[in-house]
């Protein structure tokens, strides 16, 4: 060592390894511990939760099945997912093709303005569809269920289709249009089967976030289009049994297996990332 430098400073490997590695454990215990409770719970005999368990039971998934308010409940919100699926989909994908494709200043501005129900509270978005259709007379209450949650999950469709449609290469568009074929052409032809993966990324999101929203449909519905999170919360008020932790397991398993699809189709990295 030269005559005056500064000693370098060294650290044992894996100084630092274990007081993290169990600093992650506990995030980890703290996410995954109260899932894990709702699913044991879902299967307890008694209607109160005790330990260790008096018995496993099925009973509380077929109360959930048989109570009208919550089969009524899924079938609206199986129906609103189906109506709202297509519709944040098409709109998406017109979004992304224009604001990657289309060279124009108020681009990025147009781009925050599609991200920003992510960013506005729930509630706040829920109380201002429920005073402008108020305001406007539009008292169908579908309807408004269907415009309130196709807003809220464009973004979403956005994301993920924009997160396809950067690694297309336009050159591939313009030689088929050179070849002769029209935009419309190109566009089906060229430019739809290289996004389908995140379009079906983009459909999966937006199924599970019409089947949880809670904080925006809680101020549009009505006693005739409560969706299944209304009927959870008007049930939960009144009786305390694992009916709901029942639904919440079955939920789990769903968003799981929406989760694998789309890893296996798009990739949760292509969702998370912010181009």
């Amino acid at each position: 060592m030269n005559k005056g430098s500064a000693p370098k400073l060294t650290r044992e490997p894996g100084a630092l390894g274990w007081p993290l590695g169990l600093m992650a454990a506990l995030i980890i215990a703290f996410l995954i511990l109260p899932v894990l409770f709702v699913i044991f719970y879902s299967f307890n005999e008694s209607a109160y939760f005790h330990f260790p368990p008096t018995g496993l039971s099925l009973r509380w998934y077929a109360n959930f099945f048989r109570l009208h308010y919550f089969r009524s409940g899924a079938l609206i919100s199986l129906a609103l997912a189906a109506v709202v699926t297509p519709l944040s989909v098409a709109m998406g994908v017109a979004a992304s093709y224009g604001l990657i494709r289309g060279k124009f200043r108020a681009a990025a501005f147009i781009n925050a303005l599609l991200m920003s129900p992510i960013i506005i509270p729930g509630v706040v978005t829920g109380i201002a569809f429920m005073t402008m259709f108020k305001l406007i007379g539009f008292t169908w209450s579908f309807g408004n269920l269907v415009i309130a949650m196709t807003l809220i999950c464009l973004p979403y469709t956005v994301r993920t289709i924009s997160a396809n449609m950067h690694g297309l290469n336009p050159n591939t568009e313009e030689a088929a249009v050179n070849l002769g074929a029209s935009r419309w052409t190109t566009f089906r032809r060229v430019v739809l089967p290289q996004i389908r993966p995140g379009i079906v990324g983009g459909m999966i999101f937006v199924f599970a976030t019409v089947l949880d929203d809670v904080s925006v449909v809680v101020f549009l519905t009505s006693y005739k289009t409560s969706t299944l999170s209304i009927a959870a919360m008007g049930y939960i008020r009144n009786k305390d049994d694992p009916t709901i932790a029942a639904m919440a397991t079955m939920l789990i398993a769903l968003t799981i297996v929406l989760v694998f699809v789309i890893q296996r189709v798009v990739g949760l990295e292509k969702f998370m990332s912010v181009e």
